[in-house]
């Protein structure tokens, strides 16, 4: 199962090209079929659309089922909103790792010269504490790093889960 097969479920207007009466196509329903019959969970379902579609819904869904588990698993519970910021990180050093300031080439470009990005290794973005301090609008990330560690390895767990069940590993 490919991105463009997924894409597909994104809600798209109509095409006003004349067709030429054989459609080999693959339609939305197809692949909800599959969906269907891969006994995915709706983590797994909203992570797959999230990763591929790239519809905030999805995304939104995701991190609140992950939110839920995790705040059942833990004894202290953290700000509703700060925990919903350090999924998302998680979320984003997981399934989106390219660089955004080099696009994921791991060069920038100018007129004048071509020069090696200084905030990826080879267009992955390098996540440090520092820029993560940042991201999340706190002092001290070392103090949530555990818990940042056991989201990642949740997200990867539920990615890896989903694409075996569709036959994609």
């Amino acid at each position: 199962m490919n991105k463009e097969l997924l894409s597909l479920l994104v809600p798209k207007t109509q095409s006003l090209e004349k067709t030429t009466g054989s459609n080999d196509s693959i339609t939305p329903e197809d692949i909800n079929m599959v969906l269907s019959y891969s006994s995915l969970t709706k983590e797994e379902y909203n992570f797959l659309l999230m990763k591929f579609v790239s519809a905030d819904t999805y995304r939104n869904a995701f991190v609140s089922e992950i939110a839920l588990r995790h705040m059942d698993k833990e004894s202290k519970v953290l700000e509703h909103s700060f925990l919903n910021k350090l999924i998302n990180l998680a979320v984003i050093e997981a399934c989106e790792p390219k660089c955004i300031f080099c696009n994921g080439v791991g060069t920038i470009t100018t007129i004048n010269s071509i020069s090696k990005c200084p905030h990826c290794t080879d267009g992955v973005f390098n996540f440090t504490d520092e820029i993560r301090n940042n991201l999340l609008n706190i002092d001290n990330f070392s103090k949530y790093k555990k818990m940042h560690d056991n989201l990642t390895t949740i997200i990867q767990d539920i990615e890896m889960s989903a694409l075996s069940k569709i036959g994609d590993t």
